[in-house]
């Protein structure tokens, strides 16, 4: 009978925190869908954006985030965002006896930052919770979008004010999201988000850049340049066709049609005059505004002050519109940047643009120290959260955005989930979960579809904690620990051996994350994962197992961390780590340390590929793993990449020492990259080639890259034997390779480090430091 854990169920202050989530999940879904209706819901001066608010003031608060909260200010986005909300709240208390409730609506464009400290305090608390944010938009994306553009289409119903500003930042977010492979969406959904794009790009040049600039910055920025000049040349197309069949469209809620000349009017309105008259004379007004503003704050009286929060600006500076329609209506110059400067003066003014640029730094930072480390869902996660704040600003720049709860909350809360991001990557560089989607049941539509929202929303299913001490699970007759048909777990702290079976098994099972495990003794695999989505594998200790960890047909699975030592095998057990019909993207082996000590067991593959297949753009990557150690077996060695087939997977900067009869190999399959690594190996009795590239198998084998690698390679006779091609995989490309002497002990300490914690790369043993021979003395 086998062994369970034992999950303790959440603190009240802890489930407190994640109702605060649940809620910013249903605040989210709502301002997309209903725009300035929801943010009207409650009873003034506490609307649903204030009382929200509170919710999370206090969820930080019992959850003692003090110290988590003055740690976040100790980074410069934080304290520039702490300068401008504290210079906004004195210019703000200054006209609160005057203005009253308005001081304080106008002051909220920069006081609503206060939910950035509240993300940040609940994320340093518990760095898993950023696992259920990441859950939240991706739930955001493939539910609510389509729900969104749906409500935009039907904007004369009662209840829904959303406006196309406010859509195209959520569509870029939702498109970034998608783009950087952190959501799954089908044909369907691209169609349907490519249709809202155009209608809210058609409305206005805000939401027209909005949209365009952050998402084609995000194209370049994961290298697919095909697909954006495609996007640009069918975008052409269209626009061309549609303009000479005349197609217009008329959507209830708006006076301007949609149509190919409304398009062009917008993108020419942007630098030149336009033939469309209503664009051409509010881009006059703006500007005539704009000067005005400039002329008394810059170059007059209020350079220092502004004329404060409260007052209405378009009735202060004399541009008042919308007296038609009973009243002056606008109170702000449809410009973020202008509105700060106005009210704030020229220091406000700076503050807010300094807060921007720094944060923004500090995303461009983490993003590119993400790519450099390889983890590709930290780099996607941090580009997704500069193109989504970066579309809000862009929209707001031309617009009355920021100065209303419907996207300042959304705006404030993504700065606070950026530098909470920053500071967990930068310390310990946790993996994010894998596309583990909330699936809810069914539910119908209406148009007071609030009560359906709650329905919907993706109430977190509280992230299992494992005991605080370490548990010993041990089972003799089978595997120690089973995981079937679950989902959103967590298990960590945990000491399981010996086990009749595998240590962990988990079958059809979905977000599950094993972590800081030691596993020992076992009669079969140390972790076994057949069959399930979305699996973290990390900071765990194996020993003396028959393979270390195996996943069967399963995607989305993510091993790093980890410390494997001494596997039994023999074939066709005996690998470290292996994927076997292992797809799609979002999987990686790196940042593992693998050793066997001779004489210890009969090892294979150290890390085998079989019938494998990553995607184009997102391969299956195996990088910086550190493998030392193997033989005798005569077929057995480091990495084996196409073994039966496959096809876009990588190895890449992964440090090889000794890994048996072949160092690093491609047997079949297409799409296969062999760069920058190291591969060592001294004359044994089964030694034979660093590198090779031989299809061994009846699928088609081609488009092979072999580069940068360094390889000092004996064969069992003594002589150098770095490489071999079989010419039998077409277009294989062998470039900046390497042969030359190299010293094992050197190139350990000369490894590029990995952010490990307990396990992996972290944690040097003594016997890693030593040749084969030494170590077995």
């Amino acid at each position: 009978m086998a062994a369970t854990t034992t999950i303790h169920a959440l603190s009240r202050e802890s489930r407190l925190a994640e109702l605060f989530l649940a809620a910013l999940g249903i605040a989210f879904a709502g301002y997309m869908i209903f725009g300035k209706s929801f943010a009207y819901l409650g009873l003034p001066p506490l609307y649903a954006g204030e009382l929200l608010f509170l919710l999370g003031l206090l969820a930080a608060l019992r959850a003692g985030s003090g110290i988590n909260l003055a740690a976040g200010l100790a980074t410069a986005p934080a304290l520039c965002l702490a300068a401008l909300m504290g210079w906004v709240l004195l210019r703000t208390l200054t006209g609160l006896r005057e203005y009253r409730v308005d001081a304080l609506r106008d002051g909220a464009v920069a006081l609503y930052g206060g939910y950035a400290f509240v993300l940040i305090a609940l994320l340093l608390d518990d760095p898993r919770r950023l696992g259920s944010l990441l859950r939240m938009f991706r739930w955001l994306a493939r539910i609510v979008i389509p729900l969104a553009i749906i409500a935009f289409i039907l904007g004369d119903v009662p209840f829904f004010a959303a406006r196309a500003g406010e859509l195209s930042a959520h569509l870029t977010g939702a498109c970034v999201l998608a783009l950087v492979g952190l959501v799954r969406v089908g044909p369907g959904w691209i169609a349907f988000v490519g249709l809202g794009a155009l209608l809210a790009a058609a409305q206005n040049r805000g939401s027209m850049l909005a949209i365009a600039v952050p998402v084609g910055l995000a194209l370049l920025a994961v290298g697919q340049w095909k697909r954006m000049a495609a996007t640009l040349i069918l975008g052409a197309g269209l626009l061309g066709a549609a303009a000479a069949l005349d197609v217009e469209v008329d959507l209830p809620n708006s006076d301007r049609p949609v149509s190919a000349a409304a398009v062009v009017n917008n993108i020419v309105s942007i630098v030149a005059p336009s033939s469309g008259g209503n664009l051409d004379d509010t881009k006059q007004w703006r500007l005539r505004w704009w000067n005005t503003i400039v002329g008394y704050t810059v170059h007059g009286p209020y350079f220092w002050t502004g004329k404060g929060f409260g007052p209405n600006l378009a009735e202060a500076d004399g541009y008042v519109v919308g007296l038609e329609n009973g009243g002056p209506t606008l109170r702000s110059p449809h410009s973020i940047h202008m509105t700060y400067l106005a009210r704030s003066g020229v220091p406000g003014l700076a503050l807010w643009l300094l807060t921007c640029a720094v944060w923004m730094a500090a995303m461009i930072a983490a993003f590119w120290r993400a790519r450099r480390m390889g983890e590709r869902k930290w780099e996607g996660f941090f580009l997704f959260i500069a193109c989504y704040v970066a579309s809000i600003v862009i929209d707001a720049s031309f617009d009355v955005a920021l100065e209303g709860p419907m996207l300042a909350i959304p705006f404030w809360t993504l700065i606070g989930i950026g530098i909470g991001a920053a500071m967990i990557f930068r310390a310990q560089a946790a993996a994010l979960p894998s596309d583990t989607p909330f699936r809810p049941g069914r539910a119908r539509m209406s148009l007071g579809a609030l009560a359906g929202l709650v329905l919907l929303a993706p109430w977190p299913a509280a992230p299992a904690r494992a005991e605080e001490s370490r548990r010993t699970v041990s089972d003799p007759s089978g595997p120690c620990l089973v995981l079937r048909d679950v989902s959103d777990r967590t298990i960590e702290n945990l000491d399981l051996g010996p086990c009749g079976g595998e240590g962990v098994r988990i079958e059809r099972s979905r977000n599950v994350t094993i972590r800081n495990l030691t596993i020992r003794d076992t009669g079969d695999v140390g972790i076994y994962v057949e069959g399930s989505d979305g699996v973290t594998i990390e900071e765990n200790r194996i020993d003396n197992t028959l393979s270390g960890i195996r996943a069967l047909s399963s995607t989305g699975v993510e091993v790093r961390c980890n410390s494997v030592r001494n596997v039994r095998g023999p074939i066709p057990a005996g690998q470290f780590v292996q994927f076997d019909k292992v797809t799609g993207p979002g999987n990686g082996i790196s940042c593992n340390i693998g050793e066997n000590e001779p004489g210890r067991g009969v090892p294979e593959d150290a890390i085998s590929l079989f019938q494998s297949r990553g995607e184009p753009g997102r391969p299956i990557l195996v990088g910086r793993n550190r493998l030392v150690g193997g033989g005798p077996s005569q077929s057995g060695g480091g990495i084996m990449l196409g073994d039966g087939g496959g096809a876009y997977l990588e190895a890449r900067d992964n440090l090889l020492i000794d890994p048996g009869q072949y160092g690093i190999a491609v047997a079949s399959g297409n799409h296969m990259t062999i760069a920058g690594n190291v591969v060592i190996a001294r004359p044994q009795l089964f030694t034979n080639v660093g590198i090779s590239v031989w299809n061994q198998y009846a699928e088609p084998c081609h488009t092979v890259t072999v580069s940068g690698n360094s390889v000092d390679w004996r064969a069992r006779t003594g002589r150098p034997n770095p490489w071999w091609d079989a010419k039998n995989c077409a277009g294989t490309l062998w470039s900046l390779n390497r042969t030359l002497s190299l010293d094992p002990q050197r190139e350990i300490a000369a490894q590029a480090p990995c952010a490990c914690r307990t396990a992996g790369r972290t944690a040097e043993s003594p016997a890693l430091l030593k040749t084969p021979k030494e170590a077995a003395r």
